[in-house]
């Protein structure tokens, strides 16, 4: 296997820019650390102009995500001409503004940069990364069809350095082992190997119907063929031929002559326990970059094998030859000789037509690249066999079909293909995503036979009708009460073991980063289903209600959805939703770095189980709640303690949501909850998840037994309900209420949240925008199903009353009663550019002014931010109640609220007055350098800013400034800002003219009549060259016109320069006076140490 990097430029799309990519990194295994020190990719960028550019407002991403660069941090954003400047994609922006809301993948995709104005400036696509190799720019700033290479020396945030990778065979083991390799590039050949050896892998282990594969473990046989012991103390084993040393056999475990060691690859995490027989990482025989990698104890790899795909329950191994093949039935622990293998597959068919939606029929040619197949298909979703269809002509196909086909061998040496699926939608047009789904018992398990878990195709198209991803999955049964309907819910799981792929890759979730799902939930609105409900389904609530909680960032964990529309075997199946799985150990590594072997999950439904965990995970909770409810909560270091290992936030917000959408299905059901144990990880105490949604705003059975489930239902119904489920949520929340810091908090976030997600306006314009997307495709769905359009809009629009009736003033008088506070209004006024925080809720400028309600003998806190790290000339101002500031400054606020209060926030508040008291030019050229002073008696200057030019140095002794202007910006400004005598806070500025410079080519140059003075500015040394043989002096005065340099009579250099040393000189703008015999020049010239 070789490895390649071709990057392109999409030359109609890409407007000209002198910030370019210089470096891309996107598999970083051990190699360099961001300014977190972890350990992430990264794309390094660089200046080729000639002026220094800030990137504020420029977009960076991948294609499925990204970010604009903040402004405000212009030290942090600029960058200097002929410089580089990193970019972290790690999708943590909240680590500062050069880290990206996107990863990069290593297998390869793209680079995307959009300026201001929105035009496309970097468009670079790479396959296939290796881990600590990047690929650069050689020289520097390069453009991408020249000069780039690997290098195994990457240099983020700085030049490029050529360390040349050279890709071979690096056994030592192997015939062909290239010495001067440095990237095994997995062409090593072991044929001939005595002693110890890979023998035998599966990564398809399973039972044989497919089902309840995660209960089976793929597994290596490695074999001893010498006549001695081999002891594999020491020894590596990993899934990377560029990380071999990934797990390592701990203790003895030897290996007699002529014996068999089978090892599992389960994944165990090696910091949870020690095995000599379960490897730290798992096979995935659908990935391209899979190895099994066998090194010995001093690193040098014994033997390896790239994984190749093989079915369900095949194993690949040696024959007696020492030949690779396939083999039917695996015989781990033993000789393989003992079964037939097989050479290989036969490819699968090729299908001349790809899956996708048409006007009109669809003729589909089948063939195959072997002459020694037959090829057969099935038009039913059926997986073929020598019974199906034999391919004899094009297919003709009139109606949405799902083709299936499978290639046979008429060698006897080699096994049948893979099956190849493509659905055909003739004629169906929709505005969702398409989700299609075909197998031999995937219809009778959606028809209600749950008691199989059938093996299935799954292919997904988007809104124009592209298909995102495709795969190979298992199907189980999704819902209870709701598959008494026709229309029955679903759990896909994708698996490796099939042979086809490992999960689903792609972003499926606008909301969401995440681009790769092994399981899914195909949802049918469950018991808010329409037509098959009783009662006023409106086909929405389940997702209306984890959709508001994701948006209004709820301190939960909710099951994303997007709209979707099922076809199973080729028939039209309604109106779903696509769901992403929160109880699901990939959900939670991927989000929070904990997987397996570190998870507590619980669930109640009906009864409570350990969904992941052990023997001590119900005791544990137990003793939490045991210790909430028979202690003092309003006792400090109790309350501390439960903070400590509770996420009460997650139990405050899981409440009130319930509570406020009067869920009626909950507690004693639908309820889950978890933490971490990963140290490294994150949320580490419990926390709440949302489950089934749909018995909400009245509707469905009331199983909890909430006492009032009307509009009018007050706020602390979930207080009386005792004990639902038997779990303790509700004693622990009623124990904790004793906690008035708990109380204000649950009652302030209460408010928070009615005066933001909860609101009339934002609760029926988030519906309404959820019903728009379904609304085109209810008329179909009806039709398949029953019902009446109208009808399901007077559903709709009863959900819509309830809600608007919840919203309402009656609530806020519910609070009052359920809590003995008194409403009260607070208004938010915002001056400048700036961001007010309010409890747990955020209010921006453009909010302004923002009036919500809140509650009396509670304390309110905010606290005021900007873009920059710190505040500039901020403070608070109360126009209207009884609150008193002890100090305005302070961006940290926290009251007790007992009436009306309105209060300004100004930020950046200063009066702007033009002044001649800066001193220095204000008509320049482009390019220039000039230094301004500030009056010397302004020592309370608070702050200064530059715009037009690029500050090259800063004195606070002095009052100076030096500054390179930009070219082309026609104008530039310098503030100062300073108290008054009057102790008004005052910006004084001064306008400045930036002219252009006429471009002067080299040869126009006179140098009997020039200087040429460089570097500039200079660090150590300045040169100055010119055509006179002699300088009869040379003089360096600084801008108080003090001389401090002199020299007389001096030679110049052989190179034709004479040299001043200026690395003891103070940073700051200085005049070089040279006389010659042909006179006197000055040179103005800039020193920055």
């Amino acid at each position: 296997m070789r490895y390649y990097l071709y990057l392109f430029i999409a030359i109609p799309f890409i407007s000209f820019s002198q910030i370019q990519v210089n470096e891309i990194f996107a598999d970083n295994g051990a190699c360099c650390l961001d300014d977190s020190l972890e350990t992430e990719d990264f794309v390094e960028i660089i200046n080729t102009g000639p002026a220094p550019v800030n990137i504020a407002g420029y977009f960076f991403g991948d294609g499925n995500g990204g970010s604009i660069i903040p402004s405000g941090y212009p030290e942090l954003t600029t960058v200097s001409s002929g410089q580089v400047l990193l970019l972290w994609f790690d999708n943590d922006p909240e680590q500062g503004p050069l880290h990206i809301d996107a990863k990069l993948n290593n297998d390869g995709e793209v680079v995307l940069c959009l300026n201001e104005d929105g035009d496309t400036i970097i468009n670079v696509s790479f396959p296939a990364q290796i881990e600590d190799v990047s690929y650069s720019a050689f020289p520097d700033g390069a453009p991408y069809s020249l000069g780039w290479d690997l290098t195994m020396c990457p240099t983020p945030g700085e030049f490029n350095e050529p360390c040349p990778l050279v890709e071979g065979c690096t056994s030592v083991n192997a015939y062909n082992y290239n010495q001067d390799a440095t990237v095994d590039d997995g062409s090593c050949m072991f044929d001939d190997i005595s002693g110890l050896i890979i023998n035998e892998y599966s990564a398809a282990n399973c039972n044989p119907d497919g089902s309840d594969c995660g209960d089976y473990e793929d597994w290596i046989e490695l074999y001893n063929n010498s006549n001695n012991s081999i002891d594999l103390a020491g020894y590596f084993l990993s899934d990377k031929i560029d990380n071999i040393t990934k797990w390592q056999f701990s203790s003895s475990t030897v290996i007699e002559p002529d014996s068999y060691l089978i090892v599992y690859a389960s994944g165990l995490d090696p910091t949870l326990d020690i095995s000599n027989t379960n490897t730290s990482f798992k096979l995935t025989q659908t990935k391209s970059s899979e190895y099994i990698v066998l090194t010995d104890s001093s690193e040098q790899i014994v033997d390896y094998k790239k994984i190749d795909r093989h079915q369900l329950t095949h194993s690949w191994g040696r024959n007696g030859e020492s030949e690779w093949r396939v083999y039917e039935s695996p015989t781990p622990g033993y000789n393989n000789t003992s079964s037939t293998g097989y050479n290989s597959y036969v490819p699968v068919p090729t299908f001349d037509v790809q899956s996708g939606f048409f006007n009109n029929s669809v003729d589909l040619s089948l063939s195959s690249n072997d002459s020694e197949v037959d090829i057969y298909y099935t038009l039913d979703g059926s997986f073929p066999d020598a019974n199906s269809n034999y391919y004899t002509a094009p297919i003709s196909i009139n109606n949405t079909t799902v083709v299936r086909a499978v290639a046979i061998s008429q060698n006897s040496n080699f096994l049948s293909s893979f099956s190849e699926t493509n659905t055909y939608f003739i004629n169906d047009n929709h505005s969702l995503y398409v989700v299609s789904i075909a197998g031999d018992e995937v219809d009778e398990l959606i028809n209600g036979d749950y008691g199989n878990r059938p093996i299935g195709s799954f292919e997904i198209f988007d809104q124009n009708g592209d298909l995102i991803d495709e795969a190979v999955g298992e199907f189980n049964k999704h819902g209870n009460d709701s598959w008494a309907y026709g229309q029955r819910g679903l759990d896909y799981i994708t698996r490796d073991q099939y042979g086809y792929n490992y999960a689903i890759n792609d972003k499926l979730f606008t909301i969401k980063n995440r681009d790769s799902f092994q399981r899914l939930i195909l949802k049918a609105a469950a018991n808010d289903n329409y037509p098959f409900t009783f009662g006023s389904p409106a086909h929405i609530r389940d997702s209306y209600c984890h959709s508001l909680s994701q948006v209004g960032d709820l301190r939960m964990d909710e099951r994303s959805h997007e709209s979707c529309i099922l076809y199973v075997n080729g028939e039209y199946w309604g109106v779903y939703d696509v769901r992403e799985k929160v109880d699901d150990l990939d959900f939670l590594e991927h989000y929070y770095d904990q997987g397996e072997g570190y998870v507590d999950f619980l669930k109640t439904w009906g009864n409570t189980w350990v969904e992941f965990g052990n023997n001590a995970t119900n005791n544990e909770w137990d003793n939490l709640v045991d210790f909430i409810t028979s202690n003092d909560m309003s006792d400090a270091d109790n309350y501390d303690y439960v903070k400590s290992v509770y996420n009460t936030g997650s139990l405050i917000d899981y409440f009130i949501l319930n509570s406020y959408v009067v869920a009626m299905d909950w507690l004693n059901w639908n309820t889950g909850w978890w933490r971490g144990r990963n140290p490294d990880g994150d949320k580490k105490k419990w926390r709440y998840i949302l489950w089934d949604m749909d018995a909400t705003f009245d509707h469905y059975v009331n199983y909890t037994g909430v006492p009032d489930t009307s509009s009018d239902a007050d706020p602390c119904d979930p207080e009386e309900l005792g004990d639902p489920g038997g779990q303790g949520h509700v004693p622990i929340l009623n124990a904790l209420f004793d906690n008035p810091d708990f109380e204000a908090s649950y009652i302030n976030r209460y408010a928070d949240l009615s005066n933001t997600i909860f609101s009339c306006d934002f609760m029926i314009s988030h519906l309404d925008s959820l019903i728009t997307i379904i609304d085109p495709e209810m008329p179909r769905q009806i039709e398949r199903w029953g019902g009446d359009y109208s009808e399901w809009q007077e559903n709709v629009q009863e959900l819509r009353d309830f809600i608007l009736d919840r919203c309402s003033d009656e609530f806020v008088e519910g609070m009052e009663d359920c809590y003995d506070v008194e409403a009260v209004d607070l208004t938010v006024i915002i001056e400048g550019q700036g961001e007010v925080s309010i409890n747990t809720i955020d209010i921006e400028t453009l909010d302004s002014p923002w009036t919500g309600i809140y509650y009396s003998g509670l304390p309110v806190e905010l606290e005021a931010s900007s873009n920059s790290d710190e505040l500039f000339n901020f403070y608070w101002e109360v126009i209207d109640g009884d609150v008193v500031l002890d100090d305005p400054t302070d961006p940290n606020l926290v009251f007790d609220i007992n009436g009306p209060v309105t209060i300004v926030a100004y930020f950046d508040a200063c009066a702007s007055v033009p002044t001649t008291d800066i001193v220095g030019p204000t008509a320049v050229e482009g390019g220039s350098i000039w230094q301004y002073t500030f009056p010397s008696e302004f020592t309370n200057t608070s702050e200064w800013s530059v715009s037009g030019g690029e500050v090259l140095f800063t004195s606070s002794s002095e009052n100076t400034i030096g500054i390179q202007w930009n070219y082309g910006t026609g104008e530039g400004q310098i503030v100062l800002t300073q108290f008054n005598t009057l102790g008004e806070l005052e910006c004084l500025f001064v306008n400045i003219v930036i002219e252009e410079v006429a471009p002067t080519s080299t040869t126009e140059l006179d140098y009997t009549e020039n200087l040429i003075v460089f570097p500039s500015p200079a660090s150590t040394g300045l040169k100055i060259y010119t055509d006179a043989k002699v300088l009869q002096s040379i003089s360096l005065f600084d801008m108080a016109s003090k001389k401090v340099f002199s020299c007389v009579n001096a030679d110049i250099n052989t190179d034709g320069a004479f040299t001043i040393d200026v690395s003891s000189f103070n940073t700051g703008i200085y005049f070089l006076s040279v006389q010659t015999e042909i006179g006197v020049f000055v040179e103005k010239v800039s020193i920055s140490r």
